[in-house]
């Protein structure tokens, strides 16, 4: 495994004087220390959609966000720990550790396929733009690798990430309208507008949970990842026969955002989420983790009693999403989506043959449909898989640069399962890493929207970090 030196200043640090080492051991420590509270924050604001606009790049009727250069909260928080991460490094220069070479080596190819694109961009600015964000979740990820040993640092984080958005989320769908939080980023929400999402069923419109996110199937992503990752925690845990007052809050958080994540109405969530819980069952089941399959499957119990009314009130539109009573082929609103998915598979790939080798730019996928269909009869966004935008975007070494960091790991944890101990951070992180590789299946937001490339590339960190440690046997 490859690893880099960087030690600028050592010099001056062997020098500095006996008196001034202990102040200096104090900074590093509230540096490394601010470093990770920063990241929290980082966590607990990504779902948020309120943010800062850089630069307007209109080009109607293209929705404004795919063109324009948009600052969230979460990317201040994200440089600042990047920032401090490097100061750190300054006042202690130490090892920078890049990860496994089978995954790290796709990400820096994505990254230079990723600039390539951008110079022949079909809108060079937005492109760079993506480009710098690409880069800070590079960061994003090294900085995972070296500095986080578990999940522990996170669980504060995402246990008030999901609370505040599950409860704004259920909040909105038991008013069937916006709860009046637009300074927070919430949209303006009433099932009757057009463009507002919903779910028909039995000719009633009903609002899904935005909470403060940008649309349903994101904030069911978000929710997905991270009770995911607050599921390890609590299974770990039971196994340790913990019963301290954090894990009863975090179950009771867990259990709400159950609810919310239901009442997204995101499929793609949902298949994610049962994806990833039945790996986490099974590698603990491998392993006879008995004590933790019992406490996560009490803590789930909890959650679908809870979520048994919600269920049964909902049983007309949850038919409707799952395609019951031929609900794809005769209710209009699902129709239409799954038409307006199939055109767009069908142009992307149209874009991708004729752009194959460099794409049309990171992040201008939506605008070189836009030219390449004048008169394209649905939304113009990107087309639902992931892997197919990131083939249009960046050309087919990006493709395939991208498809290498989303199976190389699957392919690590084959060859080295006999010396894999799967610990719950582990567990967890593997959880994360096959749910977001679900959803990229069936919507892009893990490739192109910031809270989704924010946990691609943290999820891809974590993996790194705890599948080094294990390879290691640390």
């Amino acid at each position: 495994m490859l690893k880099w030196k960087w030690a600028p200043f050592r010099q001056a640090a062997l020098d500095m004087p006996a008196q001034f080492v202990s102040e200096r051991l104090l900074r590093i420590v509230s540096v490394r220390w601010l470093a990770r509270f920063s990241l929290a924050m980082a966590v607990f604001f990504t779902p948020f959609r309120y943010r800062w606009t850089l630069f307007e790049q209109p080009l109607p009727p293209v929705y404004a966000d795919y063109t324009n250069g948009l600052l969230f909260l979460g990317d201040l928080f994200l440089s600042l720990t990047l920032a401090l991460w490097l100061f750190s490094l300054a006042l202690k220069p130490r090892r920078v550790w890049l990860g496994p070479l089978f995954l790290s080596l796709p990400l820096g190819g994505l990254l230079l396929t990723g600039a390539l694109s951008a110079l022949l961009s079909v809108q060079p600015q937005l492109s760079f733009y993506h480009l710098v964000r690409m880069a800070l979740y590079t960061g994003l990820y090294l900085y995972i690798v070296n500095e986080i040993e578990d999940l522990r640092p996170l669980i504060w984080a995402l246990a008030g990430s999901v609370f505040v958005q599950a409860a704004v989320g259920v909040a909105q769908w038991l008013a069937q309208a916006d709860l009046g939080l637009q300074r927070l980023g919430e949209y303006e929400l009433d099932p009757a507008w057009g463009g507002v999402s919903i779910v028909w069923a039995e000719g009633v419109r009903s609002l899904r949970a935005y909470g403060l996110s940008d649309h349903p199937n994101l904030l069911g992503g978000l929710l997905t990842f991270s009770l995911l990752i607050l599921l390890s925690w609590y299974a770990a845990g039971a196994e340790q026969r913990e019963g301290s007052v954090i894990r009863t809050v975090v179950g009771g958080v867990f259990v709400l955002g159950l609810a919310a994540l239901l009442l997204t109405f995101s499929r793609s969530a949902w298949l994610g989420f049962i994806a990833g819980l039945t790996l986490s069952a099974v590698l603990l089941a491998r392993r006879r983790r008995k004590l933790a399959l019992q406490g996560g499957a009490a803590l789930l119990l909890a959650g679908v009693i809870v979520l048994t009314p919600l269920i049964w009130r909902n049983l007309p539109y949850l038919g409707v999403r799952i395609g019951t009573n031929n609900a794809f082929q005769e209710a209009p609103y699902e129709k239409s989506s799954l038409l307006e998915r199939a055109a767009l598979n069908q142009v992307a790939n149209q874009i991708f043959a004729d752009h194959a080798l460099t794409g049309v730019g990171l992040g201008a996928f939506p605008a070189a449909l836009r030219m390449a269909r004048p008169e394209f009869g649905f939304y113009y966004q990107p087309p639902h898989l992931a892997l197919l935008n990131a083939a249009a975007e960046t050309g087919i070494f990006g493709a395939m640069f991208y498809f290498l960091a989303l199976t190389t790991p699957w392919l690590a944890i084959w060859i080295w399962r006999r010396r894999l101990n799967f610990n719950f951070y582990f567990v967890g992180a593997c959880s994360v890493l096959l749910a977001i590789s679900v959803v990229g299946l069936f919507d892009y937001y893990p490739w192109l929207l910031a809270p989704g490339r924010f946990w691609q590339w943290m999820a891809w960190g974590l993996w790194a970090a705890f599948f080094g440690r294990e390879s290691r046997g640390v």
